[in-house]
C-alpha cells in the first residue's frame, strides 16, 4: 500500500525475489532456483538491482529479517561486488516502535532488520527525526512519546485517561484490531441509512497475481457498496492543474452525496462537493502490460484496521485498542490523530504492547 501510494514498489518486486527464501533455503540455493525460473519480472528485477545507485526501504520495521539478508546478498551477488549492497547506498526509513514483521504463529519470535547479519555488515548510521509533524500540541506530543516506549503513566495517562468515550459520534471513524470487526460495523451503518444501496465493482486486468496482489493491498475495495449519506475516505491524493491544494488527499473525509454512472458526489466538511470519478492503479507504473485497478477511490469510513491506518492522517477516531496484541500497533492507533480533542478511546487498556528488543535498538544506536 505505501509503495502503491508513492509509485513505487515493493523491496520482493523491485529485486525480483518473489516471495524469498523458504524456512532453511540457504542465499546461494534460494539464488540458483530463481535464476532457473523463467518468469520475466525475475530478470527484471535482477537488471534493477544492477543498476540501482541508491535504495529507499520504507516502512523498514515490516520487513523480516531474513528477507532483508536474502535483499543484502542479491545486490553483491548481481552486482560482483563483496562489500555491502555491493556498494550501493541504501536508506531504510521507518520506526522500529511500530507495526513489526509478520510472523505465522505467536511462538515466533519477531524477525526484525536490525538483528540480521546483514544490518551490522552494513554499518548503518541512525538518524532519529525529532520534528512531529503530524502533531503540534506539547502535552498530547509528550503523551505519545511515553505512549510509543510504552510508559503510560502519570502526566501522559491522565492526559490519555480523559479521552476516553462511551458515545462518540456515528460519523466518527473507529479503528479496530480485526476485520471482522471493521466489516460489521461498516455494515451496519450503512444498513442503517435510507435509500438503495449503490454496488460499484473495480474493473480489472493483467496477470492474475498481479490482481491478486492489488486487491489485497488497496485501500480501495473491489466491490464498493455506497449510498447518499454513506461515510467515506478517499483513497488517494488528487490534483487538478491551476489549484494551489488538491482536491482531495489520502485519508480525508466526506459524506456520498449521490451516485451516478461514472462519478460519486462526495461532501466534505468545509461544504465543499467533489466529483470523484475512476481512478486507475498499476502493478508497475513503468509497464502498460501489468495488471491494472479501476475503482473510486473511496472506501466506508466508518471502521477501518489498524494495519490499514497506517500512514493515514485523521482529524478524530475511535478506538479500541484492547486487543492490540502486536508490539507498537496501538501507538500506531494513537498516533494517527492530529489532535487530542479528535482522539476517544472506547475504554481504557491495561496495558501497551511494545518490543524490548526495538527499545534496546534505539538505547545502544
Amino acid at each position: 500500500m505505501a509503495a502503491l501510494n508513492v509509485g513505487g514498489m515493493t523491496i520482493h518486486r523491485f529485486c525480483g525475489m518473489l516471495i524469498g527464501p523458504a524456512a532453511g533455503q540457504s542465499n546461494e540455493d534460494y539464488f540458483a532456483q530463481l535464476q532457473r525460473d523463467p518468469r520475466r519480472s525475475i530478470l527484471a528485477g535482477f537488471n534493477r538491482v544492477k543498476r540501482c545507485e541508491v535504495l529507499v526501504i520504507d516502512e523498514i520495521s515490516m520487513l523480516p529479517g531474513r528477507q532483508f539478508e536474502f535483499v543484502e546478498f542479491l545486490f553483491r551477488r548481481l552486482r560482483g561486488r563483496d562489500v555491502p549492497f555491493g556498494g550501493c547506498q541504501v536508506i531504510a526509513t521507518g520506526d522500529f516502535l511500530q507495526l513489526p514483521p509478520v510472523r505465522t504463529s505467536e511462538t515466533e519470535r519477531y524477525d526484525w532488520a536490525f538483528q540480521s547479519p546483514a544490518w551490522a555488515a552494513a554499518e548503518f548510521r541512525t538518524f532519529v527525526l525529532e520534528k512531529v509533524r503530524r502533531q503540534d500540541e506539547p502535552g498530547f506530543v509528550r503523551a505519545l512519546a511515553d505512549f510509543r516506549v510504552g510508559r503510560v503513566w502519570g502526566d501522559s495517562a491522565r492526559l490519555l485517561q480523559s479521552r476516553v468515550r462511551s458515545n462518540p459520534p456515528a460519523t466518527m471513524t473507529r479503528l479496530f484490531t480485526h476485520n471482522v470487526q471493521v466489516d460489521k460495523w461498516n455494515s451496519f451503518q450503512l444498513s442503517e441509512l435510507p435509500g438503495d444501496e449503490t454496488i460499484l465493482h473495480a474493473e480489472q486486468s493483467g496477470p492474475d497475481l498481479q490482481r491478486e496482489f492489488l486487491t489485497r493491498n488497496l485501500l480501495t475495495p473491489v466491490t464498493l457498496h455506497l449510498k447518499p449519506g454513506a461515510l467515506v475516505m478517499f483513497t488517494v491524493n488528487k490534483n487538478e492543474p491551476g489549484r494551489n491544494e488538491p482536491l482531495f488527499v489520502n485519508g480525508q473525509i466526506g459524506t456520498v452525496e449521490a451516485v451516478e454512472p461514472d462519478a460519486v458526489l462526495v461532501r466534505c466538511k468545509d461544504g465543499a462537493e467533489i466529483r470523484v470519478e475512476r481512478f486507475t492503479w498499476r502493478y508497475d507504473a513503468q509497464d502498460d502490460s501489468s495488471a491494472s485497478f479501476s475503482q473510486f477511490p473511496l472506501r466506508l469510513a466508518w471502521a477501518m484496521t489498524i494495519h490499514k491506518s497506517q500512514g493515514l492522517t485523521l482529524d478524530s477516531a475511535y478506538l479500541d485498542i484492547r486487543a492490540a496484541r502486536e508490539p507498537g500497533q496501538a501507538y500506531v492507533a494513537v498516533s494517527r490523530v492530529r489532535s487530542l480533542a479528535g482522539l476517544n478511546f472506547k475504554e481504557w487498556f491495561k496495558g501497551v504492547h511494545v518490543s524490548p528488543e526495538a527499545i534496546e535498538f534505539y538505547k545502544s544506536n
